[in-house]
């Protein structure tokens, strides 16, 4: 009895050795994947599978089974920039590190920017391109408007200020990535129109008056 105890107790002792080892190699040896972004913070996956996010280097080191089911592609995001893509076909083997890049480039809402220049002769006029407001003018008369050179483009400005006609201009030259166009414009200042003033009215009406000649010629011809 006792000698078949021993033999179940190596026996079981056999099983779970060998399911741990089972445990430890599941999809074979392992080898690694170091993938170089060149940004910090940027999410990596491969197929579907997420593996991680790239440290402060700008990479992130992925270990996979050589002997599972290969990864074809692999995906680097992070927002602000393009997702880049890119297809895996070099596969490592046991200890090997495969080396593998992705480029992100920034993305820039409406393009690169130019710069419009506005000279006026005035200080605080309003500045409006198509319809929207872009500033005043300062103590300088000037008023500097960035705009994106491939976004849409204005085509016309208006310069406006109480106690002044509204200037209105046409943009035909749009700038390119860094580069000021000039522009200006000259405000007239609107007269200030004086209220027409009433003839004042003598105290003394004409006929009064004649009357006051008639009344000092009878008493001088009495005195006569």
């Amino acid at each position: 009895m006792r000698k078949m105890f021993v033999i179940l107790l190596s026996a079981a002792l056999l099983v779970s050795m060998a399911a741990a080892s089972g445990e430890g190699t599941v999809g074979g040896d392992i080898g690694y994947y170091q993938v170089n972004a060149g940004v910090e913070g940027a999410d990596v996956a491969f197929g579907d599978d997420y593996k991680g996010v790239t440290g402060e280097d700008g990479t992130l080191t992925v270990d996979v089974y050589v002997t599972g089911t290969p990864y074809t592609t692999y995906t680097v995001e992070k927002q602000g920039y393009t997702t880049y893509t890119g297809k895996i076909t070099e596969y490592p083997t046991e200890g090997q590190i495969v080396q593998l890049s992705a480029t992100l480039e920034p993305q820039m809402i409406g393009g690169d920017m130019g710069y419009y220049k506005l000279t006026a002769n005035v200080p605080d006029a309003s500045v409006y391109f198509d319809n929207d407001f872009k500033g005043t003018t300062g103590e300088d008369n000037t008023l500097t408007v960035d705009v994106y050179t491939t976004g849409t483009p204005y085509t016309t400005y208006k310069v406006e200020k109480a106690g002044y006609t509204t200037y209105t201009g046409t943009l035909t030259q749009h700038p390119a990535s860094g580069e000021i166009v000039q522009i200006s414009a000259d405000l007239e200042m609107i007269p200030v129109t004086e209220a027409p003033t009433e003839p004042t009215q003598s105290p003394f009406p004409v006929a009064g008056i004649f009357g006051l000649v008639a009344l000092g010629a009878f008493i001088l011809s009495r005195k006569e």
